[in-house]
């Protein structure tokens, strides 16, 4: 009851009947490092805005900072283990007040866990899209070189058919590789690109050598 029903009163009082002031949550952050990110955020959004960046000061969330790890990683284990130990020494064995605060406590502390683990993998993931995203930028680009080489070949050559393959342009130090997926006469030719590691990456451009907008990139 301690651990689901207090801190769901809490949030309900705070944010419902806005008894509460609404930085008061800062006392029981589980993550305390998430107020120095928010700053170095906000340090970083100043510098590049031009304006000059705040620098590091007293205040009530670097204050709560130190809480959270005297409340959680000393007061908490400190009450449990008192707590403990008084009921040792009872006959009944009845636990004193404190020893479920700190229980609480504790059991807040290890929720640390799940939340570290979460953020991990989101990092992980966030990685992962940026490497993708930053592999489909470079093929756009490259696939915009092919393409304006693809309607130069059409217009100048004897013309593209089934039998074209994007070797036939003799174009060096492609970093990606390229399909004609299909050709629809001389007015629209479908060029595909794709990562030869990452299949499942992939852009697609339709060159029309005779049109005003020779290439229009589809994703």
């Amino acid at each position: 009851m301690i651990v689901i029903l207090v801190p769901a009163l809490f949030y309900y009082i705070r944010g419902e009947l806005k008894f509460l002031p609404n930085d008061l949550h800062y006392v029981f952050n589980i993550q305390p490092a998430t107020v120095i990110l928010g700053h170095n955020t906000m340090y970083a959004i100043d510098i590049f805005s031009g304006n000059s960046p705040v620098d590091y000061s007293w205040s009530w969330r670097s204050v709560s900072m130190y809480l959270n790890v005297v409340l959680y990683l000393m007061l908490g284990p400190y009450l449990f283990l008192m707590g403990y130990k008084k009921a040792k020494h009872q006959e009944n064995r009845p636990k004193p007040w404190y020893w479920y605060v700190g229980a609480s406590l504790c059991i807040g502390s290890l929720l640390i866990i799940p939340s570290e683990i979460m953020k991990q993998k989101v990092l992980a993931n966030t990685k992962t899209s940026a490497a993708e995203s930053r592999q489909r930028d470079m093929m756009r680009t490259e696939l915009a070189e092919v393409g304006f080489a693809l309607a130069q070949y059409e217009i100048l050559e004897d013309g593209i058919d089934e039998s074209f393959q994007v070797e036939d342009l003799n174009l060096e130090g492609l970093k990606f590789q390229y399909t004609v997926e299909s050709v629809q006469f001389d007015t629209l030719i479908t060029l595909v690109g794709s990562i030869p590691d990452q299949p499942e990456v992939t852009v697609t451009m339709e060159v029309r050598p005779y049109n005003q907008s020779v290439i229009k990139q589809r994703n």
